[in-house]
């Protein structure tokens, strides 16, 4: 049985949910009573919403078509399959905060709702039309229908009541405005006082900031994460996208209305390579002056997605020890080729580097030419880097036969031995250290010798190259 520490890091998008649930129910009720005893007391608005008798509407329309426009956003939200969790948890709030409100009286009742029937619905059909409603007209679209404008009026509606009604609780001063049926006047004021209504102010700015910050995280349509691999020449770059973009592919086909891939073609021409390429490896040493872009994107999440960028380059080993200098501003930009400026450009746009780790060469004694990862850090204001250990078959072979475990059964004790074994590397364990994350990851390919001696990987029945490590690595992208 795993530990709660373990439970949460494999359910953590389901523990968050749990906790946002008991936050909205806990916050709901005192947000509510909040906004009620703030409208009683707000001159300011009540006078200002007195302007109906300039137009002969009244305070119950313009108050329902309001509530109309908010139901029409949170309609959408409710539809994006990205965003219906946090919409059915708001939809929570919202009746929490209709029975609180009505049973202050200041709801419409019963004749006053079908009265303002016409504009409830007015108001509903403008909030669907202004987040992005039409898109459902479209019927011939493949890809996930979004309405990010639909959570982000929600957002700003509850923004908007949510703080105008603190200010107007808490803000005592005096009205400048006097409204009767003949127009709109300023008020002559002498000896302007303002005050504060000390009274449950610490409360309810409590609970305000709360609540406007976990609606915040709910409107918070994606987190946006570039990832960018580096490594020298020959230590796998190409097959780390290749095997994590086989295991994106294959995670696609089971999810309904997928979010696209968006591969480079590049990636895709690799690709294709590497599927007629059923009997070995497809791809050599990157010539000097070549350069492939290889890249994705992949969404990590249902119920707080996440969207993930996975790209690097495919170049030459030479450049890596330029990468330095090309960051700092040490080369002229008139002085950098493309694969230099494309390798800048990809280090300086990324949330978090990838450092890979070639355990064959660690395995064969050689160099493992990660010194300028130091550097490139350095000149990158220490930007957030991940180490992953490539080619770690030469690990799992000795894991097997020093614990007499199969690998990719135990990965998480294969990691561990992994990061053992690798740290006894002195420059490896100094790079650990000042990443900062503390565990290097290892991904291979698994691999048989075919009949002339040579190591090529395993295949499935459906010709896919066998992988370890990349669904962990995966998910690991998201949670960072």
């Amino acid at each position: 049985m795993s530990n709660p520490i373990e439970w949460l890091s494999d359910n953590r998008e389901k523990a968050q949910l749990f906790l946002y649930f008991l936050l909205i129910l806990a916050l709901s009720l005192p947000v509510a009573g909040m906004i009620t005893q703030g409208y009683k007391t707000a001159d300011l608005i009540r006078s200002i919403l007195r302007l109906r008798l300039m137009f002969d509407v009244t305070l119950t329309q313009v108050s329902v078509a309001g509530f109309g426009l908010f139901i029409g956003l949170l309609v959408l939200m409710s539809i994006d399959r990205k965003k219906r969790v946090q919409a059915a948890l708001l939809w929570v709030g919202v009746l929490v905060s209709v029975v609180v409100i009505t049973s202050q009286g200041l709801g419409p009742g019963v004749s006053g709702a079908a009265a303002s029937g016409p504009w409830l619905i007015a108001g509903i059909l403008a909030g669907v039309g202004a987040g992005g409603g039409r898109k459902l007209l479209n019927f011939d679209t493949v890809q996930t229908v979004e309405f990010r404008r639909a959570s982000e009026g929600v957002y700003t509606l509850l923004l908007l009541v949510t703080g105008l009604m603190f200010i107007e609780l808490h803000l005592s001063y005096p009205n400048p405005f006097v409204v009767n049926p003949g127009g709109i006047a300023l008020r002559s004021i002498e000896n302007v006082s303002v005050g504060i209504n000390q009274q449950n102010l610490l409360r309810n700015a409590a609970i305000t900031g709360a609540f406007l910050f976990l609606v915040n995280r709910f409107i918070q349509y994606d987190a946006d994460k570039d990832f960018f691999i580096v490594g020298p020449k020959g230590s796998g770059k190409s097959l780390l996208l290749a095997g994590a973009f086989q295991e994106v592919n294959e995670r696609s086909k089971t999810e309904k209305n997928a979010t696209p891939l968006n591969p480079s073609e590049d990636l895709m021409e690799m690709m294709a390579e590497f599927d007629r390429q059923t009997s070995g490896w497809m791809l050599g040493a990157t010539g000097r002056g070549e350069l492939n872009t290889l890249e994705f994107q992949y969404v990590h999440g249902s119920v707080f997605p996440t969207n993930i960028k996975l790209s690097g380059a495919d170049y030459a080993g030479e450049y890596l020890e330029r990468i330095p200098d090309a960051v700092s501003g040490a080369i002229d930009e008139e002085e950098m080729d493309t694969t230099l400026q494309r390798l800048k450009e990809g280090v300086e746009d990324a949330t978090t580097l990838i450092f890979i780790i070639d355990c064959e060469r660690f395995v064969d004694n050689e160099s493992l030419e990660i010194a300028p990862y130091f550097s490139i850090l350095q000149a990158a204001d220490d930007k957030n880097a991940l180490l992953v250990a490539t080619k770690a078959d030469h690990l799992a072979e000795q894991f097997e036969e020093q614990q007499g475990l199969e690998a990719h059964q135990y990965f998480d004790d294969f990691q561990e031995y992994v990061n053992q074994q690798l740290r006894q590397n002195q420059n490896i364990n100094g790079l650990v250290t000042q990443v900062g994350d503390g565990t290097i990851h290892p991904v291979y390919y698994q691999t048989k010798e075919d009949e002339q001696g040579n190591t090529v990987p395993m295949r499935d029945d459906q010709g896919n190259a066998l992988t370890v490590g990349f669904g962990q690595l995966l998910d690991k992208l998201g949670r960072m």
